[in-house]
């Protein structure tokens, strides 16, 4: 018994003499991975490299007014102004949380005073207005000056240069996010620099710009235009530029890397017959064999953007009628690899786009009308909004939790609560040659 006890204290104390150690090792604190990706900082008038330029003098291609149409304002030595009458402008991307950088200039010629005086703004998501005025000596509600969250939050300070003086706002945005039922999760929030000058200290947006009365959350798609606003004042706008943070490219437009895949009768890793081929900075999906290419990690509690278009070729067993193929997500881990595996689907057919399939006995609930086929919950989506064949159709999902969301082209056409809540994302292959060039997810 004694020498029982003498090896049992012999071990407590190795223990403690490694922990004690342990506690003084700085690898054990070290993080090498993820690394974090290299971008080149803009230099002068030049923006970062993985920036999406906006205006850069010479076009106004990122934009159009807000019917769809050609800007109405004017370009003329790299310079954009607005042409009073003819509008707002907004992008044609839709953007979530990013960065933000844009110059501004007031007329010269000074003309009235208060809100009358070079008045426009950057409204995040064609919903939340950072005010834009000509400041410089001309008072005015504090909470409807340049910098401020428009008839929200008042500027910290007054950092606004001379009218005719070109000035410029970097803005870092977090868009807001919504539970199922509408209800706000989580509000945006904004931090400002004007002329380098923090006005905005990551304040929480109260809701959608208000003249009158108290702002409001209504509920929106996660992604949406960014606005400049006309105001009837031809102020002018020159070197915008916006980097999207947060975003994760899963497919990084080059290569298979993060993926695998897998097919019926071949298995994983051996697609011999080149069934999924990654060329002009899309995955080529010929399906004519039935499997999918598979994110090797797994995810929870995300925005997930799909951009795919159909092909012209169908095969066995599906040579006529709709093409088919599909996104499934919250595939786990432990799950094995078949077809189909344990998941959801956001089906991808023909005039069926955004449909639920509840894949080995997965479930969601939902207010839509459903029915069970091949043993399976099938739930359909309220309205079609695909595109015609050929043309590039834009997919979301929105996962928060159990809550589940289907988005197709902008509009949310099913929706639900969901059984399982992560795991990998596979992109299939089911008879219909497919598209796909973008795949981004975002965290909630």
């Amino acid at each position: 018994m004694n020498q029982l006890k003498t090896i049992l204290l012999m071990l407590l104390l190795a223990v403690c003499r490694y922990s004690a150690s342990a506690q003084n090792d700085p690898k054990l604190t070290e993080i090498w991975d993820p690394e974090p990706a290299i971008v080149h900082p803009g230099v002068g008038d030049k923006a970062p490299s993985d920036a999406i330029v906006l205006f850069d003098g010479k076009n106004l291609d990122e934009w159009t007014d807000q019917k769809g149409m050609p800007p109405g304002w004017t370009i003329k030595n790299g310079i954009l102004t607005v042409k009073p009458g003819s509008g707002s402008i907004i992008t044609k991307k839709n953007f979530a949380d990013c960065q933000l950088h844009i110059e501004w200039r007031t007329p010269a010629i000074v003309k009235g005073e208060g809100q009358e005086r070079g008045n426009s703004g950057v409204i995040m998501q064609s919903r939340y207005e950072l005010q834009i005025l000509d400041s410089y000596k001309n008072r005015t509600y504090s909470n409807g000056q340049a910098g401020s969250v428009y008839k929200q939050h008042v500027p910290l300070v007054n950092a606004s240069l001379k009218h005719g003086e070109w000035q410029r706002y970097d803005i870092i945005y977090t868009a807001p996010r919504f539970n199922l039922d509408s209800s706000l999760k989580t509000p945006a929030y904004i931090t400002v620099l004007h002329n380098g000058v923090l006005v905005q200290n990551h304040v929480a947006i109260k809701g959608t710009v208000a003249h009158v009365g108290q702002p409001k959350y209504t509920k929106h798609n996660f992604a949406q235009p960014l606005l400049l606003q006309e105001h009837e004042f031809p102020v002018s706008f020159r070197n915008i530029w916006i980097r999207e943070i947060n975003v994760q490219k899963l497919f990084n437009g080059r290569d298979k890397t993060g993926w695998y895949t897998f097919l019926d009768t071949l298995g994983k890793n051996n697609d011999i017959h080149n069934n999924f081929i990654v060329e002009n900075g899309a995955v080529h999906v010929m399906g004519k064999y039935f499997g999918y290419m598979s994110t090797l990690k797994s995810y929870s509690n995300y925005y997930l953007k799909v951009v795919f278009k159909w092909g012209t070729k169908q095969y066995f067993p599906r040579q006529t009628g709709k093409r088919d193929a599909g996104i499934l997500y919250h595939f786990g881990l432990m799950e094995k690899d078949t077809v189909w595996p344990k998941s959801i689907e956001f089906q991808i057919q023909e005039q069926d786009c955004g449909d639920f399939w509840c894949v080995k006995h997965t479930n969601v609930d939902s207010p839509n009308k459903w029915e069970v086929a091949w043993d399976q919950k099938h739930i359909f989506r309220t309205e079609n909004f695909e595109k015609p064949r050929g043309e590039w159709n834009t997919l979301e999902i929105i996962c928060n939790g159990n809550q589940i969301e289907h988005y197709v082209n902008g509009h949310l056409v099913n929706w639900g609560t969901g059984s399982v809540t992560e795991g990998r994302i596979l992109l299939q292959s089911e008879g219909a040659e497919i598209f796909y060039k973008s795949v981004e997810l975002t965290p909630l």
